[in-house]
């Protein structure tokens, strides 16, 4: 490779100029997100590339970078305390900082994936004025030592240089935009290159974007002489790094995903692809001596007696094949060279992540290698601005355009908010033994913000702040909500659980007066203690008429409520007489109530009972019947007790005493006493759409066991118009259900902006169809094997991943179990 220079010059804007009079343009390609298991949009999306590609094909050199940039956790929970209540700031402080500290212990150095290409102009394309030229490339005299620093820039470069080349860099914007591409600042461009010399080291990347000037970026020093790494010295820190380089990959490159791959790794991983485009004359040279080759390989293995060996047939076929496609006028042969550099605070450590890497590289059918000398000339090789050497031929991969794309650059796994709350991990559809394994080889968290939906947030496909959560009973999709839940309670929002189950309480107990928990987390304790709790206990005579529709609701919903509820219980067909007796009782009583008469829907049943129709008066004895002395009191009742209302900014209802059905049992099979409980739900629901009507300020429901209210027709319209607030209020709804039969609607098909779905194996093509995921045979296998706690996620920006949800504090956790394992089941897990 020659002296060892770094290529560095200067640069403006995106632009960066190089010794040898070079210019380069530099571009952040905005990350996509994809389920690798969606085979139709992997496909989809390496085909853009591949087009990409054909496009900057005659721009011959161009440079692709993945490096871990630093996740800046701080910095993002410094702009979520924005959104902290003021009588829960103590506590919220706590956990943010415990966040940062159990995840910084759990995964070292807290890194995203930012994904940059370099792209050299074409010169010739540029009528750059010669005399202006040749007094910028005059400056250039500097050589970098192997083990230190630069010169810096000899003299100002002028900005009329970098003007030439506007156009033709306009051009070549345009291009890049087919990828999501978006213009570099200068800001970062420095930030950049001074990461190549940063790699591994503590450093404050806002300081040195602040503060970095393009005389500073190589201040590093750089010591090769230990075998297969490199160590670094910069003024805050020391550490190595190792180039492991890709040696072989696929013959057809198909499905390699080197990006993608190596992100699933267990620590940061750079990659670094520098690629140069070959002539076509060349390229038909050695694809022709080659085929010759090949040829005389075959006649002597046949002369001797021998069959063709396979590796002969099959580079045949292939050589074969690339003289078809190098006949097109858009396909071109690429050389490149792939490195993936690690780091270590220790030789060892580095190395050891460095074998890592060859073990998972080979599982994924790429073989790597780690230099023992040559650690130097490859760093210098991957810094930006530095073409690719051809002298150096031993790591040289040879593809086509679509060989490249096969790469799959700038591919995620992302899902969630880049501002939020630590609910999980992403798991990248790999095989686990347990659910601790799959969240202990991740080191993806999933953050989550419940209020930016409908914030117009850049690249949101959703403006619905609602959430649904699904799943079949016993895979964790309770243990989510309630989490979700803990976390709002800590934000400036008025909040409302629906605990038919009454769960909620009973755990949220046992942790107050657990003492360990009260004396270690006196805070969390404390927050606890604000939780407002109703429990709406038909037993209890003074809970009767807390959800009678004439006391709480306006009277054109009142009446809506009332006749819905009394459906529940009693049918009106074939009897017209009855129900038109029945809605003008409904108005009358009404009327009674807008007047300020103590009335409620126990009237409603009295004006039947007195009325002049047999037949009607015998309905009212049947409903006087059904309603007294049940659950139904806590819908119709005189309007003497109070009707349920909420000034608490944290509030959990309960109700005791309900009988709920299973969600897949038919509404024909329902008891008397279930139909009851329906019909309390639906009042429930009713009253969870006016709890969201204050524009004055954010609201969110938790509606657990949200299926009872879609059970039928006119539940669904209760959910329908509870949803309906959240487009026009600061209102969140989250939907804890079975079933994701109602979301799949078409109608109501963008009323969750965020979804949850745990398996539920009767219903599995449906969940994958609305997460945005293939119903392909291998997702529903996937699907059947995730473990308890494990689910997808579909986020705002209709992005979907596979989750192990996860909550970092012991003592929420324990607020949050569902089942307690008794002693045989702790036993059970004790034996080999």
């Amino acid at each position: 490779m020659g002296v060892l220079k770094t290529p560095i010059k200067t640069m403006m804007g995106n632009l960066l100029l190089t010794s040898t009079g070079d210019v380069w343009a530099f571009y952040r390609i905005q990350s996509t997100s994809i389920p690798k298991q969606n085979e139709k949009v992997v496909d989809s999306y390496k085909k853009n590339w591949k087009q990409c590609l054909e496009e900057l094909t005659d721009y011959q050199d161009v440079h692709f970078m993945m490096y871990p940039q630093e996740f800046r956790l701080n910095e993002r929970l410094e702009d979520l305390y924005q959104d902290v209540a003021m009588d829960a700031e103590a506590m919220a402080t706590y956990y943010m900082d415990e966040t940062v500290n159990l995840l910084e212990q759990r995964l070292g150095r807290l890194t995203k994936n930012d994904f940059i290409l370099g792209v050299r102009l074409k010169m010739e394309r540029i009528n750059v004025d010669a005399e202006l030229k040749e007094n910028v490339l005059s400056l250039f005299s500097g050589v970098t030592d192997t083990i230190v620093n630069l010169l810096g820039w000899e003299q100002h470069v002028s900005a009329s240089f970098f003007e030439q080349f506007r156009e033709a860099e306009g051009e070549l914007a345009n291009v890049v935009a087919m990828v999501g591409g978006v213009k570099l600042t200068e800001r970062e461009l420095i930030y950049v290159n001074r990461f190549h010399f940063l790699r591994g080291l503590d450093h404050d990347v806002s300081e040195e974007m602040d503060h970095a000037s393009p005389e500073a970026i190589t201040n590093t020093m750089i010591d090769p002489t230990t075998p297969s790494v490199l160590h670094l010295h910069s003024d805050e820190d020391d550490g190595y790094i190792s180039f492991v380089v890709v040696d072989e990959c696929h013959h057809n490159m198909a499905g390699s995903e080197l990006f993608y791959e190596a992100q699933s790794l267990p620590f940061p991983v750079e990659i670094d692809i520098k690629a140069q485009v070959e002539s076509k004359t060349k390229t038909k040279t050695n694809v022709n001596l080659k085929k010759q080759q090949l040829r005389e390989s075959a006649k002597e293995q046949n002369m001797i007696g021998d069959e063709t060996d396979a590796s002969v047939a099959t580079s045949d076929y292939l050589v074969r094949h690339l003289q078809d496609e190098i006949k097109k006028d858009d396909v071109h042969m690429i050389n490149w060279i792939a490195v993936l550099i690690v780091d270590g605070k220790t030789k060892k450590a580095c190395l050891n992540r460095a074998k890592a890497v060859k073990r998972h590289m080979k599982s994924a059918g790429m073989i790597c290698r780690v230099p023992v000398a040559d650690q130097l000339l490859l760093f210098y090789q991957s810094l930006p601005g530095k073409r690719l050497d051809l002298t150096h031929r031993n790591w040289l991969q040879k593809t086509t355009q679509d060989g490249v794309a096969e790469n799959f650059f700038a591919v995620n796994a992302d899902v969630g908010s880049k501002v939020g709350y630590f609910i999980g991990w992403i798991d990248r559809f790999d095989k686990h033994t347990d659910l601790a394994a799959a969240i202990q080889s991740s080191r993806d968290p999933i953050f989550y913000h419940p209020f930016l939906a409908n914030q117009q947030v850049k690249g949101s496909k959703t403006r619905s702040p609602h959430v649904l959560i699904t799943g079949d009973t016993g895979n964790g999709k309770s243990f989510l909500a309630k989490l979700l839940f803990l976390y709002i309670t800590m934000m400036d929002v008025k909040c409302l659980y629906i605990d038919p189950k009454k769960e909620l309480r009973k755990w949220i107990r046992k942790a107050m007066v657990h003492p360990d928990v009260k004396k270690d987390y006196p805070l969390f304790v404390e927050h606890l203690k604000t939780f407002h709790f109703i429990t709406l206990d038909a037993e209890d005579e003074e809970n009767w008429g807390a959800l009678d529709p004439i006391s709480f609701l306006p009277p054109m919903q009142a009446k809506e409520m009332v006749e819905m509820i009394i459906s529940q219980v009693y049918s009106f067909k074939g009897k017209d007489d009855v129900h038109t007796a029945f809605l003008k009782a409904i108005t009358t009583v009404i009327e009674q109530k807008e007047k300020g008469y103590q009335v409620g829907t126990t009237h409603v049943i009295k004006a039947l009972t007195a009325h002049e129709e047999p037949a009607v008066r015998k309905a009212g004895a049947f409903l006087a019947e059904v309603t007294a002395d049940s659950v139904m009191k806590l819908c119709v009742h005189d309007g003497s007790n109070d009707a349920l209302s909420l000034d608490k900014r944290i509030s959990i209802v309960e109700i005791e005493h309900l009988d709920l059905p299973e969600a897949t049992d038919s509404i024909e099979s329902y008891t008397n006493a279930q139909l009851k409980s329906s019909a309390v739900m639906y009042a429930l629901g009713k009253y969870c759409e006016l709890f969201g009507k204050t524009k004055e300020e954010r609201t969110a429901e938790f509606m657990d066991e949200a299926w009872m209210i879609t059970a039928n027709t006119t539940g669904r319209k209760v959910e329908k118009q509870m949803r309906r607030v959240g487009r026009s209020y600061n209102n969140a709804l989250f939907f804890i259900s079975q079933s994701t039969k109602d979301a799949l609607r078409e109608e109501e098909s963008g009323n969750y902006g965020v979804a949850f779905a745990f398996d539920e194996p009767n219903e599995r093509p449906d969940v994958l169809t609305w997460m945005n995921m293939e119903a392909t045979e291998e997702n529903i296998e996937m699907l059947e094997d995730m473990y308890q706690g494990q689910c997808l996620m579909k986020d705002y920006y209709g992005r979907t991943a596979k989750m192990s949800v996860e909550c970092l504090f012991d003592e929420w956790a324990s607020a949050f179990e569902t089942v307690e394992a008794s002693a045989v089941a702790s036993a059970e897990e004790k034996y080999l």
